[in-house]
């Protein structure tokens, strides 16, 4: 679970820093750098499982375009990300050892550097790289969420006290330092390195990094299109949701299989078109199985009038929908979800219900409660939204006049003077709602822990009062 991002020379960001809850969600007009900050996670990601170079590409824009522009029509010179985050406390790499880890609090820290090459050439180097222990003393997300018994038995670990990872100057030049973890210790050189430490660290030899490395490969930015999740999917297909979502046939039939019983025939896949029928009306079954003559996953949805329909016909909306749940549902599933405006395709009648099922699905430390056998992974959504609808659903009560707790970020760009380097530059902010029903918001986000400031009440009236006209 991220729990704090830090941003500084990524696109639009200028010293971000802020704190997500386990459901958040950032609203703002275009171009306010909503996507932008969904960019930033995906590149921490990357670097943990890509080299430099295929982590930068694999971004939207070319790599330069992901350093700051500064006013004088130039580039920033370094990106420095951080996140913190809530780690499993049992560790498996692919070749089966299995650890419990002493920690589960990190802090990650690197920083990316553009770094002049032979014939003039510039490539971009990992410039320093550093993993901390959260200590529970300083652990103020962990106090603003105030989690059960339940939840800090099974997530939370307090055991460490030095780094596992520094980046040192040492007599023999900038170096990476990976220090003791159950094995002893090593360095790497740091001078020109084009991936990272932890994009090395491939088994739990090192198994605090190695589960630090899990987490942050598991953050999804979904990205669907409606074009390829109509389309059948080949036998062959990965049965773990892809980004585009082309393969969703697959895993739904997959879900299937590994959870019918006599009782239910069709397992999670029950659950899931209750969910769905409660935002799209008239849908009462759903089925996903591998056609025998073309050898191809397909997809069938069931209407009120008993009619099946095939997923070359069925709406964009219903279809991005349907993903999303089925990744919820999915025991596979684990960590960090990013989406995009998930109210698209839905009608504004029913968002405020979309609004509600989804937040039911994340892991909220104040309201966990233990079950038998291992702790099942987080799960985290942060969405992003400019619909005032999706800001009414958030602050409305529900049937039972209890506020959703749910964390609300205004993005939008400010003008910034620099005095001393007598310049105005522009950059993204992300400022939290802070809704006096909320406990956890106000803890978290209170005066001392906010540099870019609250939203106003007379903002939020602002945007709600457009809701009429969206509606």
């Amino acid at each position: 679970m991220l729990t704090r991002l830090q941003i500084d020379g990524f696109k639009t960001f200028e010293d971000l820093d802020i704190s997500f809850s386990p459901f958040t969600v950032i609203l703002g007009s275009n171009a306010a750098g909503k996507s932008n900050l969904f960019d930033a996670i995906k590149l921490l990601s990357n670097l943990a499982t890509k080299d430099v170079n295929e982590a930068l590409k694999d971004m939207r824009g070319e790599p330069l375009e992901l350093f700051r522009q500064v006013p004088s029509g130039g580039r920033a010179k370094q990106i420095f990300l951080a996140a913190e985050v809530i780690v499993d406390r049992l560790v498996r790499d692919p070749w089966g050892s299995e650890v419990s880890l002493s920690h589960t609090r990190m802090r990650y820290e690197v920083t990316l550097e553009r770094r002049a090459v032979k014939n003039g050439l510039e490539r971009v180097q990992v410039a320093s790289e550093a993993v901390y222990p959260i200590k529970s003393k300083d652990d103020r997300w962990v106090k603003a969420q105030k989690p059960t018994r339940s939840f800090k038995d099974a997530y939370l670990k307090y055991n460490r006290q030095n780094p596992w990872l520094t980046t040192e100057t040492l007599p023999e030049g900038l170096s990476f330092s990976i220090h003791q973890d159950g094995k002893q210790g090593r360095n790497r050189p740091a001078s020109a390195a084009e991936a990272t430490v932890l994009y090395s660290i491939t088994n739990a030899e090192f198994p605090h990094l190695f589960a630090l490395r899990e987490e942050m490969r598991h953050w999804r930015l979904l990205q669907l299109d409606p074009a390829l999740l109509r389309k059948p999917v080949p036998a062959t297909a990965s049965d773990v949701l892809d980004v585009d979502g082309a393969n969703l046939a697959a895993v739904l039939a997959r879900l299937k299989a590994e959870t019918a019983t006599a009782e239910r025939p069709n397992g999670v896949l029950s659950d899931i078109v209750g969910e769905l029928a409660s935002l799209i009306p008239g849908v009462v079954q759903l089925d996903a199985g591998l056609h025998d003559a073309s050898r191809e996953y397909r997809i069938e949805l069931t209407m009120r009038d008993g009619l099946p329909y095939s997923s070359r016909v069925i709406s964009d909306g219903t279809l991005r929908v349907l993903a999303l749940l089925t990744l919820l549902n999915d025991p596979k599933h684990r960590g960090l979800i990013c989406f995009e405006e998930p109210e698209n395709g839905v009608h504004p009648g029913r968002v405020r219900q979309l609004v509600r099922s989804l937040n039911e699905m994340v892991s909220t430390p104040a309201n966990f409660e233990a079950v038998e056998g291992p702790a099942a992974p987080l799960c985290q959504l942060l969405l992003n939204s400019h619909s005032p609808v999706v800001l009414s659903a958030l602050l409305e009560a529900g049937e039972d006049r209890q506020a959703l707790d749910a964390e609300i970020l205004f993005a939008d760009t400010a003008t910034v003077s620099d005095p001393a380097r007598k310049e105005l530059r522009r950059k993204t902010r992300l400022r939290p709602v802070v809704d006096p029903r909320s406990r956890v918001q106000a803890d978290l986000f209170d005066a001392a822990h906010v540099p870019q400031g609250h939203v106003s009440r007379l903002e939020v009236d602002k945007v709600l009062g457009t809701v009429v006209a969206e509606g």
